[in-house]
């Protein structure tokens, strides 16, 4: 089990004649649910912020209110829609680079699959959506840009996740109990998960077969930088009617090509096409 977040740095002073003190109360609880595991009660708020408990719950029940949290059925509360948003447009602004540098990629793989295609950024033991590009059919995958996801389902993050070093990798794995079951298929034993990241390694790529979304399945490779560390990833996916194996397989080494390409232009001129992590599916990229 997690150790309990510690709390949050000193926040700006309340003696401030221009700070409300309520609304600064309130976006410190927000801020909470940026610390795992993102979920949290009315007592698990009232430890970490040390507030009273009056306080704690009407600063949950304004964040509902406005959308930054939902409650979910074990009365927990959850970051919602709105926070989704603001994260977007934060993740956007901070990963512009990625952003600008995979937009053709991502256009491409549209073009040529004609499913969903994503582009994640990772932040810390998450992965979040910055940039995507719908498919033009009637039934499709659809998702929220900024959504963050824990690494241990779908196919981006457990491509991020197989990624990871040693020591930050085994952390995610230890803590698999504290992460959500999205559906019957996902993966809920440490040695069964920690198989299928080697295979992963082994492969290029991540498979989603209705671990995250019971009608989808999809693939994920991960992108690196310069240094050869997981920064990103690309995926594409669609609903499982209409994603037989073969389909799987045929995007599978399309989405690999493209996390390579992208890793190569994040890369510049500053390293060589073969200093990237390898993927022995892939012929060399031309300089």
């Amino acid at each position: 089990m997690r150790d309990a977040p510690s709390p949050p740095p000193e926040a700006a002073d309340e003696r401030s004649p221009y700070v409300i003190a309520s609304a600064l109360r309130t976006l410190e609880v927000l801020r909470a649910f940026a610390r795992p595991p993102h979920r949290f009660g009315l007592a698990d708020v009232t430890v970490l912020l040390g507030l009273e408990r009056n306080q704690a719950y009407r600063s949950l029940k304004t964040l509902e209110a406005a959308g930054f949290l939902v409650a979910t059925d074990d009365a927990r509360y959850e970051l919602g829609a709105a926070a989704a948003r603001l994260s977007g447009a934060a993740m956007r602004f901070h990963s512009a680079s990625v952003i600008d540098v995979a937009g053709p990629v991502l256009d491409r793989v549209s073009a040529e699959t004609r499913e969903t295609v994503h582009l994640f950024v990772r932040r810390g033991d998450r992965a979040v959506c910055v940039d995507r590009r719908e498919s033009p059919q009637s039934v499709r995958l659809m998702s929220i840009l900024g959504r963050s996801l824990p690494l241990h389902a779908g196919a981006v993050p457990k491509a991020m996740l197989a990624h990871l070093p040693d020591d930050e990798r085994e952390a995610v794995l230890a803590d698999l109990d504290d992460l959500p079951s999205f559906t019957e298929r996902t993966f809920r034993e440490r040695d069964a998960l920690a198989v299928e990241l080697e295979a992963i390694r082994a492969r290029g790529h991540a498979i989603s077969d209705e671990d995250f979304d019971a009608s989808a399945r999809g693939v994920g490779a991960a992108i690196f930088d310069a240094d050869g560390d997981v920064v990103a990833g690309i995926s594409v996916g669609g609903p499982s009617f209409r994603i037989d194996d073969a389909t799987l397989d045929r995007f599978a080494a399309l989405v690999r090509a493209a996390a390579h390409e992208i890793s190569r232009a994040l890369a510049h001129d500053a390293l060589a096409g073969d200093a990237l992590p390898h993927d022995p599916t892939l012929a060399p990229v031309p300089s």
